[in-house]
């Protein structure tokens, strides 16, 4: 909501007519000097960009939140395993009348289990079956969930009726979710694909989609939240009698 004043006061207004001619232009930097990134050096990238901004284009309008050009640390994520009993595992009960501490052991039978085999559905269906299609955005039939994993992206679809799931699980192949993407969302990376039968679930890996993880990417959607809606807002054929029922 923006807030105008007007010869009366204040009044609401949910957009203004120029919100529509305008767009964000964003600046990403990263540096092992923070001191190039302060605000007070005569020489740093705020003032020069600032000296741009106002030298330049006259419809360029810096952000009004200063808080965004201050350097702020980031770290890579990165994963391993380690040994059960190097680990404390200990629980705290601390609201008990006499605060008491129980040791958990390791267990004393493990097992080490190999990575989910990426793969194509086992039995597809003749997709003609389903008869006419229709433009349509894969998310007025799909619903969808994603989120970040270190530098890869888990994004994963699913329907509500069973011969939705026999569509989805036939069309969305490996393959197929590369053309949403598009060349600049998928660079090549590898791609896992993965099947949920019991709850109707065509879900994907998208290795290092967000670069080197959450505290050090340059996306703005470090989460992968978006990916998922951006992927559901893609047209695609979808049959009519799926559309028909939303």
């Amino acid at each position: 909501m923006i807030l105008t004043r007007s010869a009366s006061g204040l009044k609401n207004r949910s957009e203004r007519q120029s919100d529509h001619a305008t767009v964000i232009f964003r600046v990403f930097a990263q540096t092992k000097d923070p001191g190039i990134l302060r605000t007070d050096v005569p020489r740093g990238l705020f003032r020069l960009c600032m000296s741009t901004f106002l030298s330049s284009c006259p419809a360029l309008t810096p952000s009004n939140d200063p808080r965004q050009v201050h350097a702020k640390p980031y770290n890579n994520y990165n994963t391993g395993l380690i040994p059960q009993s190097v680990l404390k595992h200990r629980v705290h009960l601390l609201a008990a009348d006499s605060k008491k501490v129980i040791t958990i052991n390791p267990p004393s039978v493990t097992q080490t289990y190999g990575t989910q085999p990426s793969h194509e559905t086992d039995n597809p269906v003749n997709i003609s079956a389903f008869g006419e299609t229709v433009k349509a955005p894969l998310g007025s039939v799909v619903y969808g969930r994603a989120g970040d994993k270190g530098a890869n992206c888990n994004v994963g679809f699913y329907v509500k009726h069973q011969d939705e799931w026999d569509w989805l699980r036939t069309f969305l192949t490996t393959d197929k979710i590369k053309e949403p993407l598009g060349p600049i969302e998928y660079s090549g990376n590898q791609t896992d694909r993965f099947e949920i039968p019991g709850v109707r679930v065509v879900q994907f890996l998208l290795h290092d989609h967000f670069d080197r993880g959450y505290s050090s990417s340059s996306s703005c959607d470090v989460l992968g939240k978006n990916t998922c809606e951006f992927l559901r807002s893609k047209t695609v054929d979808v049959p009519k009698v799926f559309s028909q029922r939303y």
